[in-house]
């Protein structure tokens, strides 16, 4: 009792040390490594096709659309108990039904007949819905830590999620080919409980007489009224803004536009550079560069917040889109071209997921940033519906180059519409007659 006792008192020196609050910014990546292995999904699928479960190529697909739909569905309900009771217990919860998730999804092993049902309960439901509610306390963590350097800490907490996958995902192939599926989940499920829990513990938010070392040097990063002060929106305060449905928006179509590309890569690697047969691995190769290049955005474009401020971040960004949409992508025929592509909106793609939290915070206050970006993650979820089934719809089930470049286009068409609600943008204002900050 006394070590988890001391485990839990590390995080108390920090207000002796402030270079010692990167622990809880190091802590939120190793969480969102364990977080991301659900992009690794694809290397557990072609087991399940085979004997004794047998799924089918849909089947499969199902518990991995389970859990980011249970992501999506209690990242808010995690957010709305960080401000009620802090980030640890949620965190604790959050590794408790990951673990649990995991674990017992080697039942498979006992019903393999019953897998697709097994699976989307134990790993779609229970582990994402562990996903949803650990996913959200390092985020509030580091910004209350860091509000000098929101945008960094803040991406390199997420960092973990985007590349996750390429970690984990030759670790779990090479865990099936030795030990089996069930043992392989076994395995997942009780270093994610006893590393999650670890860490989910220590993680908690500074004294309210707490001061970081510097103080935020950008003037439109903060919303200032008169004085340095920032306010503290609550989330009912904030939707009563214009600020909010703007950025809302933007979040939307930001990030539909890139977790389109994400489904479309390899196709379009495929299809319009012609990468088969024989080279292949190079369309594979394309995929790993986006994955890449989106976990290094996440701290590269948050950094970049701090220094310039969200709003002109983001406009760099839809920039970035706007050019690959419309140049890029259409010219990528050529291998260099195709590379350059998905490097650039792979890292503007998880911009967004550094950048919008850091936008929430200095906007609306470090104070609820939990509840209030877990009202703005919805943007995320509905955008990965919109953007992806609009170029679906244009593509067709018969894909040409003149298709993909309309659907190219018509992504362009709505990042665009984000640009100008981003410059539409402003600092928003509080009632200070209605509400106390």
């Amino acid at each position: 009792m006394s070590v988890i006792k001391r485990w839990g008192e590390i995080a108390v020196d920090v207000e002796k040390d402030p270079l010692n609050r990167w622990v809880f910014v190091i802590a939120g990546l190793v969480i969102n490594l364990c977080l991301g292995t659900v992009y690794a999904w694809s290397v557990f699928r072609p087991p399940l096709h085979q004997p004794p479960y047998n799924l089918t190529a849909a089947e499969s697909v199902a518990p991995f659309s389970v859990f980011l739909l249970m992501f999506g569905v209690t990242f808010a309900f995690s957010g709305r108990m960080i401000g009620k009771v802090g980030p640890r217990r949620p965190a604790l919860i959050g590794a408790v039904l990951l673990g649990v998730g995991y674990l017992l999804s080697s039942i498979i092993a006992w019903a393999p007949r019953l897998t697709l049902w097994i699976t989307t309960v134990t790993f779609g439901f229970i582990a994402g819905t562990g996903c949803g509610y650990a996913y959200n306390p390092p985020i509030a963590v580091s910004g209350r830590w860091f509000p000098d350097k929101r945008g960094l800490a803040l991406g390199l907490t997420v960092m973990g999620f985007g590349l996750s996958a390429l970690i984990t995902a030759p670790a779990i192939s090479t865990m099936i080919s030795k030990i089996g599926l069930p043992n392989t989940f076994l395995v997942l499920g009780a270093v994610f409980l006893i590393t999650l829990m670890a860490l989910g513990y220590l993680l908690r938010f500074p004294p309210s007489d707490w001061q970081p070392p510097t103080t935020p040097a950008v003037d439109e990063a903060k919303p200032r009224r008169g004085r340095d002060v920032e306010l503290d929106f609550t989330t009912w305060e904030m939707v009563r803004t214009s600020t909010f449905y703007l950025s809302w928006f933007t979040f939307l179509i930001g990030a539909g536009a890139g977790l389109m590309v994400i489904g479309y890569a390899k196709l379009i690697a495929t299809d319009i550079t012609g990468l088969k047969d024989s080279l292949e691995w190079l369309a594979v190769l394309a995929v790993s560069v986006l994955a890449v290049s989106n976990a290094i955005g996440r701290p590269l474009f948050g950094a970049l917040c701090d220094r310039i401020g969200p709003r002109k971040t983001l406009l760099l960004m839809e920039g970035i889109q706007l050019a690959c949409l419309l140049v890029l992508f259409p010219r990528s025929q050529s291998i260099p071209t195709l590379y350059l592509s998905v490097a650039l909106f792979g890292a503007t793609f998880g911009a967004y997921l550094a950048v919008m939290p850091t936008l929430a915070s200095y906007f609306f206050g470090a104070k609820n940033l939990g509840p209030n970006y877990g009202l703005y993650l919805s943007a995320y979820g509905v955008g990965g519906v919109v953007c992806p089934m609009l170029m679906a719809f244009i593509v067709g089930s018969n894909p040409t180059y003149a298709t993909y470049v309309k659907g190219f286009y018509a992504t362009a068409a709505l990042v665009f519409i984000a640009l100008i609600l981003t410059v539409l943008m402003k600092p928003p204002k509080l009632d200070m007659s209605a509400s106390k900050s």
